[in-house]
């Protein structure tokens, strides 16, 4: 099953290859499967639609992913469905010098047979899209800074108004708009 997800750049047919799929969460999840550092906590199956083509000597790999992962809001601290997905475009070429696409973009050098493992490819597109932060929604009300309550649950009994503060006379500014 894993060798699904690797190929090799010398076996791809001079027409490419175009291919979705769905990669299995417990594979993706699995630190002895590549070799870079796989996410934790993955809600379901990662989805990739992609191609990949032979242009002169270069192959250019070009895809969207799609995944979910269980992530903490930092205002409320609830776990919440995190969806993330993105655009992956590499460039191959099979020897030792490196090369460039037609746009200029710079190519990874292989050696032949020019092994590609696509579940590891995702890995890092994941890692470079990561936000360190992330809220459950734009409208999360976060906690109490008295109580520590979630507010998105309602309010709490605490005091609304602490004018004890340096900043309260903010308070008292309004904005039009």
């Amino acid at each position: 099953m894993r060798q699904q997800f690797i190929f090799k750049l010398q076996e791809l047919p001079s027409s490419g290859r175009e291919w979705s799929l769905q990669i299995p969460r417990s594979l993706f999840e699995d630190a002895g499967f590549g070799s870079v550092e796989p996410p934790q906590q993955l809600c379901q199956d990662v989805t990739w639609h992609g191609n990949i083509s032979l242009r002169g000597e270069l192959f250019e790999l070009s895809g969207e992913w799609q995944l979910t992962l269980i992530r903490q809001c930092v205002r409320c601290n609830v776990e919440f469905p995190w969806q993330l997905d993105g655009a992956l475009s590499r460039c191959f070429q099979l020897g030792s010098d490196a090369g460039e696409s037609d746009d200029g973009e710079s190519c990874d050098s292989l050696q032949p047979p020019g092994l590609v493992n696509l579940v590891d490819l995702i890995r890092e597109e994941l890692w470079l899209a990561w936000k360190p932060m992330v809220v459950c929604s734009e409208s999360c009300k976060g906690l109490c800074q008295q109580c520590g309550k979630n507010l998105n649950e309602g309010e709490c009994n605490c005091s609304q108004k602490d004018d004890n503060h340096p900043f309260a006379i903010l308070s008292k500014i309004r904005f039009d708009t």
